[in-house]
């Protein structure tokens, strides 16, 4: 045999390839890649058992199928001399082994070095793309040194070679995968082609270095024995590329399962929660997806003709108050999970007997009740599902938004919308993350980036128009990092009230992390009798007015106010610039000071300011083109200004809570009942079984909260000094002790807020509602 004296001799041994099995090698060697980036694309933080399991499992993936597999597949397409069966490679299993664990190990620390930010560093991405390399080069020769019957010599230029491919290659494939993570365009394509790049990445490595790779010096002695055939290796490869495929239809399955999700939900009534670190980066799943949960398939109210769930209606307000009182809210769930079941089972019985239909059990009476259970229970499973505690889940935001869908080319061409709105609807708890709960988050699989990067393709998975999403959104992150709410010292407010045609009144807010109302900060920290004094001269006057006889020498008569009356201009001035001139001509100052909650860090520490209001009713028309305000409706402003006063709200929520959860109009069975009823009085904490509530209360409808906001905020039409509530320390420091015989506070704080006594003074006798053209020429005294 001449080729084996050729062996012999130290002379090379011929060498010819398999075009199956190089086209193969690249096939397994690419799943293998895929997969890796798939698996990397999951992972959020460098902490947490979940984020541990995606670095381990994309190691192996990248490892041992895409460099490993794709190695000794890609060296059986090697056949030397004339392809006899006695004098072709056979391996150590020593080195085979040793192979397997080498890249498992160094690509461990590349993906660990790369870490899981959402935008990696160039010189993390470098570093990562050299260890990657490395693995590539480390893998093929330390599995050539396992070549048991052959010498193998190599040339310098393709050892040079093919490192400069494996790290480039590598380097390239990683810059783009987390280039295009960083912008969250989110494609399996894309994942794709970075697979395939990192494939080629390795295939380039291995078929460089095998081109300049002598045989030479054929040991006879070396018997075949244990070792795998051509055939035996490339099936065993071929199953660890299936299980990575395995991995890549898993995923694919989860994926195809979240769109079926989603557009179920795009017709369902949907709570969502959106979660906000300290650096205002929005809380997404790896696929930039919210965590949400169904509440029920439709809302089905009799309150309104579309039989919507809107932002003023008496559910949604008892939901926002509901989400400011989660911890009254967890003891009951499980006494309201079991309500549904009961009411399930009830309602089951009644329709197998053929007593009641299925559309009469849908058009069930009184839906606010079971809404309002439905919607605490769904908060709790998805408090569950984000693992946090219910009390953790954040305030429910002030807008409900509507889905909608594209409509199809047929429909465009008929001249349709290209977006034609659903039937579903979705509320949204916001709240802001402190630094260690955040990366908690990120740590069980969570991810977060920044508004903009995921506004897109949120707009397509929850059927929301993507302009209006990403201003909720933006809105959202003020709102959970203000909530809304005054800060300590004196304001001077303007309140703008304009009538609508459903929602009869709506008032002029402010966006973004200020005040809840347009206003300005004045210096001082407490009104003294001094001061007010003087703003008691302006009652009824107009900002230009105000501004006219503070400037007058009539106004620096004053004694020991110059300060303050300058802060007084300054205010006015600013304020006024705001706003439109025509509601600045309208607006009549309202020389008692109110009383407000203001933002604290906890509910102990409450505190409260002081607000100097102008106020005016505008007409139907009334616009303010300023986009740092909007409009909100009066009876949803009041709710959440009501919940400001956290001890106050909480006190009467968790009494109306009991009433609702012992006197609802739709009864379970009795032995339900009974346990109910013991369960509340065993666990609930603000339940005095010896208060006995008026018989009317039994029967009173649950949409109390609808009757108490009746069209218009009742009130009281005579202000009271309440001398004794400014006694009170709570007000002292606000004030000061000279000050509480003149100052005017809205009765009891418990049930009215300054809302109310702001609505008061738009129609008390001394406060116009239209500009009188002689008004502001008066002469200033």
């Amino acid at each position: 045999m001449p080729n084996a004296d050729a062996h012999t001799d130290g002379a090379p041994v011929g060498v010819s390839y398999l075009a199956g099995f190089i086209f193969l090698s690249y096939v397994v060697s690419m799943m293998g890649c895929t997969t890796t980036l798939e698996l990397l694309h999951r992972r959020t933080a460098r902490a947490g058992l979940y984020n541990w399991y995606l670095l381990l499992t994309s190691s192996v993936a990248m490892g041992g199928v895409g460099i490993w597999c794709m190695h000794f597949i890609g060296n059986r397409a090697i056949v030397l001399g004339s392809g006899q069966n006695d004098i072709q490679i056979l391996y150590s299993m020593t080195f085979t082994g040793v192979s397997f664990v080498l890249p498992v190990a160094v690509l461990l620390v590349a993906f660990y070095a790369i870490g899981a930010s959402e935008k990696a560093g160039y010189l993390r991405i470098m570093t990562g793309g050299l260890l990657t390399g490395s693995s590539v080069c480390g893998m093929h020769y330390v599995g050539q040194l396992g070549i048991a019957n052959y010498q193998c010599s190599y040339r310098a230029a393709n050892v040079a070679g093919s490192a400069v491919i494996a790290v480039f290659a590598s380097t390239t494939a990683l810059s783009i995968f987390f280039r295009w993570r960083a912008t969250w365009t989110d494609s399996w394509w894309r994942r794709g082609v970075c697979g395939c790049l990192l494939a080629a990445a390795v295939s380039g490595m291995h078929w460089t270095a095998a081109g300049g790779t002598s045989y030479r010096n054929f040991d006879r002695s070396v018997r075949k024995g244990g070792q795998l055939s051509r055939t035996q290796t490339v099936i065993i490869c071929a199953v660890l590329a299936c299980a990575a495929c395995g991995v890549l239809s898993a995923c694919a399955i989860v994926a195809g399962g979240s769109r079926r999700k989603l557009r179920a939900q795009a017709q369902q009534l949907v709570l969502t929660c959106t979660f906000f670190d300290p650096e205002g980066r929005i809380m997404v799943t790896p696929h930039a997806l919210l965590p949400s949960r169904k509440i029920v398939d439709r809302y089905i109210g009799r309150t309104f003709s579309d039989d919507d769930l809107t932002r003023t209606h008496p559910a949604f307000l008892w939901a926002v108050r509901a989400s400011r009182n989660w911890k009254l809210v967890r003891d009951v769930v499980p006494l309201m999970r079991a309500r549904i079941q009961s009411d399930e089972l009830t309602m089951e019985q009644y329709v197998s007997k053929g007593t009641v239909s299925d559309q009469d059990a849908e058009l069930q009476p009184h839906f606010d009740d079971l809404f309002k259970r439905h919607f605490c229970v769904t908060a709790q499973d998805l408090a569950d599902e984000v693992r946090q505690p219910l009390q953790d889940m954040g305030m429910l935001y002030d807008h409900v938004l509507a889905t909608a869908t594209p409509s199809s080319r047929f429909s465009r061409a008929m001249g349709y919308s290209r977006i034609r709105m659903g039937k579903g609807q979705l509320l949204f708890t916001v709240r802001q993350l402190k630094k260690q709960e955040a990366s908690r988050m990120a740590a069980a699989g969570f991810r977060f980036t920044t508004i903009e990067n995921v506004t897109t393709i949120l707009s397509r998975r929850i059927h929301v128009p993507a302009t209006s999403l990403g201003a909720h959104l933006k809105d959202m992150r003020d709102y959970a990092s203000s909530h809304r709410i005054f800060e300590p010292g004196v304001h001077l407010i303007s309140f703008i009230m304009r009538p609508t045609i459903h929602d009869h009144f709506e008032v002029l807010t402010s966006k973004g992390v200020g005040n809840p109302l347009p206003s300005s900060t004045l210096s001082t920290k407490r009104l003294q009798i001094k001061h007010l004094e003087m703003i008691a001269h302006m009652e009824g006057w107009t900002m230009s007015t105000c501004l006219n006889w503070l400037k007058s020498d009539h106004a620096r008569a004053y004694k020991d106010v110059g300060e303050f009356r300058e802060q007084l201009i300054n205010a006015i001035t600013a304020l006024s610039s705001s706003l439109p001139p025509d509601v600045n001509l309208a607006s009549k100052f309202s020389a008692r000071p109110l009383i407000a909650p203001s933002r604290t860090n906890t509910i102990s520490d409450r505190q409260n300011c002081i607000l100097l209001p102008f106020c005016v009713v505008g007409s139907l028309d009334t616009q303010v083109s300023n986009p740092d305000f909007t409009f909100t409706p009066l009876r949803l402003f009041r709710v959440q200004q009501q919940t400001n006063d956290s001890l106050s709200e909480s006190d009467g929520f968790a009494k109306e809570l009991s009433q609702e959860l012992l006197y609802s109009k739709i009864h379970p069975t009795s032995s339900t009942n009974s346990d109910i009823t013991d369960s509340i009085r065993s666990k609930l904490r603000f339940w005095n079984p010896r208060k006995q509530l008026d018989s009317t209360m039994k029967t009173a409808s649950q949409e109390s909260l609808a009757e108490n906001l009746a069209p218009e905020i009742m009130v009281r039409r005579e202000v009271k000094v309440d001398v004794a509530k400014l006694a009170e320390p709570t007000f002292e420091p606000t004030l000061g002790r000279h000050a509480s015989q003149t100052t005017v506070v809205a009765g009891e704080m418990a049930f009215n807020t300054y809302v109310d006594e702001l609505y008061n003074l738009c129609y008390s006798p001394g406060v116009r509602l239209r500009p009188d053209p002689g008004f502001h020429q008066m002469s200033v005294r």
